[in-house]
């Protein structure tokens, strides 16, 4: 079974993303160090502008149910986290494409 997704970090000109497609498993803290990448890809004002969004969507993973999210036989999962709710183009998304993501360690 192919476990496919992505991280994106997205707005004010800026496009970047570490995505994963594997068989393995996709473990919580493969999905932090997958963001972790991500974030080490971003100058430090691009950072900045997004470390409320980076917060939640580390959050996201970090609370995902043991058993992980599962889009086998259904739509894939697109979650998107804002640093400001008046500005919700400068933001980081996780998208969750095919299989299981985020299980237990």
């Amino acid at each position: 079974m192919a476990n496919r997704g992505r991280f994106q970090a997205q707005g004010n000109g800026l496009k970047r993303s570490e995505s994963w497609n594997t068989t393995l498993d996709v473990k919580k803290q493969d999905g932090q160090n997958l963001i972790t990448d991500l974030r080490n890809q971003l100058s430090n004002n691009e950072f900045s502008e997004r470390v409320n969004a980076f917060a939640k969507v580390e959050r996201y993973v970090d609370k995902s149910p043991s058993n992980g999210h599962n889009v086998i036989g259904q739509s894939l999962i697109i979650k998107t986290f804002s640093n400001n709710p008046q500005n919700r183009s400068i933001r980081v998304d996780v998208e969750i494409r095919a299989g299981i993501a985020f299980i237990d360690n």
